[in-house]
């Protein structure tokens, strides 16, 4: 036999049993632990995702803030073009009309409508 009395033999069983009893604790300890962690990566997951989109959608309105600033420039430069070309546009007029009006022509008609307005005919 093993030279060890009834007494050591229930002695080592119960010592045998009880680290049966503290591994399984061991073991539910960490399989609890486990799952809370589980659990705190999924809510971190679901965070950065969330955090991910806001910041997509922030990049997304400032791209498109930028690309209507860049139109709106474009626009008030054809608009400042178009406007300078009007002003050439009425100085060229207004020099040909003032070149014209040296002399008025008067139509026989004219002249004898202002005669008889004048008293003259």
């Amino acid at each position: 036999m093993s030279g060890l009395t009834l007494n050591e033999m229930k002695e080592n069983l119960v010592r045998e049993r009880e680290m049966v009893r503290s591994f399984r604790a061991g073991i539910k300890d960490s399989l609890r632990l486990q799952k809370q962690l589980r659990a705190q990566i999924r809510s971190e997951m679901q965070i950065n995702r969330v955090v991910k989109a806001d910041a997509r959608a922030a990049a997304k309105a400032a791209r498109e803030a930028q690309r209507a600033e860049r139109t709106a420039a474009r626009i008030a430069k054809a608009e400042a073009r178009l406007e300078a070309l009007k002003q050439r546009e009425l100085i060229r007029a207004q020099k040909a009309a003032k070149k014209s009006t040296k002399g008025v022509v008067w139509s026989p008609e004219q002249i004898a409508a202002l005669n008889v307005e004048r008293g003259l005919a």
